[in-house]
């Protein structure tokens, strides 16, 4: 499926979208050839045959450069010449064939760098948030009137405008200072930037990413920038409800007001999934898309919540020495719970015997391991949502294009829910953490000392690579793996802007605040615009930089709409 249109480089001059690459097959021999052709990230795949080049003929071939692809060219039912080239957007490449050892590939009509508008814009963005940070400063040097006294003298004409000072001692002018903000006592900023950055990332991934595979998500096993996102945001999610359900028990809020908010937050939280499910498409009630984003939010957040309803105090307890690991003193039964769902998970992955799969499968289907696990996508993960959903799950998950699936899979199934738990509740004790502890550095030295643990855990499992290990990281599962690298990741992000944006506050966490505080509304307006203009448009060009200023500037309008939101005290919620 990724050697489709390959008429599209005959021309001399080809009209070629992004991620294309011509390739030009002379052939010298005296024989016919065939080119066979795969692509390196496809694992464990046959190779396909692109062309068949006549003596002293030339065959155009049309390649995606968004993997490495493997070529060789058959004689006599003989594979010669195998070999792996990362080829170039909007490049033509020559391939002249003199002899059974001629493997070389080299550039015919180079083109301009397709990742150069990802340096334009990064660039672009930092002088931008440069000049901001010192139009910021300027402002605040002289905002107040007691710093401008400081800099610039009182000459005696201001004094005579002003008055002469009173005998009494009293100035004639009092000099007024407002009063200071109130600050929230549980608002931790950081959070906020932590959520705001979470989203932000999730609305310009949703919108395209500028289409470069870095910004989508992994075919099947695999780390990318947009696998990250939601599982921050998850993890995110369970350090703020943490918080803020020590606040409400501290206020004396009883324990069934307190659980039939967590079911009413839950319940909407499906039910507006099950919406934008159903959002820009008439869609038959038989073929509804059940799981989704919103519904495994709502869900983790039900688990974990009811579980720390269930056994939390209001007030604190004494460990005396063993105040040390308090955080987890106080936990252990919960994570005795998160413990039994991860062998839950484990023993159905690897023990449940999929009819014509057999046991312990964890691939793709389709064309991985050369066939033999076609129907099988996902193993138990996708046997059992094919089971209990039938018709209303994903249809074309991330690996149907690579691996020529054609089998349902649903990144959001049932058996990734309770994987994606533990990544809810690790975000959870994160929060407790940070409630445990007063202390900056006994905060940020735990969360870095998780850090540590949960990724040399989630490398043991993968062992430190993309395919061999005993677990993958795959987001598409929600693999163990995946849930302890990417709460590694968070961890130590969360140190590192706790002691940016509360500790030291050399950044006040802008322009990610704003949308940390209305990330609902943002996720639900992304989601509703997604097609539509001002938000998005078809370029008239089809490259990466037209689609990276697009998709970028339907994320700028999105982060506008939070600074307005926050600056009417706008705040949507459930």
């Amino acid at each position: 499926m990724l050697f489709d249109n390959q008429n599209k480089c005959a021309s001399s001059k080809p009209e070629l979208s992004y991620d294309e690459a011509c390739l030009d097959v002379n052939n010298f021999l005296s024989q016919n050839i065939e080119i066979f052709g795969q692509y390196a990230e496809c694992t464990k795949c046959d190779f396909q045959k692109l062309a068949e080049v006549f003596p002293n003929s030339t065959a155009n071939i049309l390649v995606n450069t968004k993997y490495p692809m493997l070529t060789a060219f058959k004689v006599n039912n003989t594979l010669n010449c195998v070999s792996s080239n990362l080829y170039y957007e909007h490049y033509r490449y020559e391939w002249n064939v003199t002899d059974l050892n001629t493997c070389g590939i080299k550039i015919k009509v180079p083109a301009d760098n397709a990742y150069l508008p990802v340096l334009t814009a990064m660039i672009i963005l930092f002088l931008f948030g440069t000049i901001w940070y010192m139009i910021k400063c300027i402002y605040k040097c002289t905002k107040h009137l007691s710093l401008v006294r400081r800099y610039v003298p009182w000459s005696t004409e201001i004094q005579t405008d002003l008055g002469t000072p009173r005998n009494d001692g009293m100035p004639l002018v009092v000099e007024r200072l407002p009063p200071p903000v109130k600050k929230h006592p549980y608002r931790v900023k950081s959070i906020d930037v932590f959520r705001g950055l979470s989203i932000i990332l999730m609305i310009f991934v949703n919108y395209g990413g500028g289409k470069y595979s870095f910004f989508e998500h992994s075919p099947w096993n695999g780390l990318t920038v947009a696998d990250l996102v939601f599982p921050w945001f998850l993890w995110i999610m369970g350090v703020s409800m943490m918080i803020s359900m020590d606040k409400k028990l501290r206020e004396g809020a009883p324990c069934r007001q307190l659980f039939n908010n967590i079911c009413w937050r839950s319940l909407i939280l499906i039910l507006i999934g099950l919406v934008l499910n159903s959002h820009g498409r008439n869609v038959p009630i038989s073929q509804l898309r059940f799981p989704g984003v919103l519904q495994r939010i709502g869900v983790t957040y039900f688990i974990v919540a009811s579980l720390e309803l269930c056994t939390c105090k209001r007030t604190s307890a004494e460990f005396g020495r063993l105040w040390i690991v308090q955080d987890l003193l106080v936990s252990w039964h919960h994570w005795l719970v998160m413990i039994a769902f991860v062998i839950i998970h484990t023993s159905i992955t690897f023990a449940l015997n999929v009819p014509g799969c057999g046991k312990g499968y964890l691939g793709p289907g389709g064309l991985d391991q050369h066939g033999k696990y076609f129907n099988c996508t996902g193993g138990a993960a996708g046997y059992l949502d094919r089971l209990f959903f039938g018709n209303h799950m994903y249809h074309t998950p991330t690996c149907h294009k690579l691996y020529e699936t054609v089998q349902y899979f649903d990144p959001e199934g049932i058996l990734g829910t309770l994987t994606a738990t533990l990544t809810v509740y690790l975000g959870a004790h994160a929060g407790r953490i940070l409630l445990a502890y007063n202390g900056f550095k006994e905060r940020v030295i735990r969360w870095c000392i998780w850090g540590i643990l949960t990724g040399l855990m989630g490398g043991w499992l993968s062992n430190f690579s993309k395919n061999d290990g005993v677990i993958p990281v795959n987001k598409n599962l929600w693999s163990l793996s995946f849930v302890l690298v990417t709460a590694s990741f968070a961890f130590f992000l969360e140190a590192f802007l706790f002691v940016v944006v509360d500790v030291t506050r050399k950044w006040g966490g802008r322009p990610f605040f704003y949308p940390g505080m209305n990330a609902l509304i943002l996720y639900i307006g992304h989601v509703v615009f997604k097609n539509t203009f001002p938000f998005s448009w078809i370029p008239t060009v089809a490259t990466h930089g037209a689609y990276l200023g697009m998709n970028l500037w339907g994320t700028a309008l999105w982060v506008v709409v939070a600074i307005v939101m926050y600056k009417r005290n706008i705040f949507v919620s459930v």
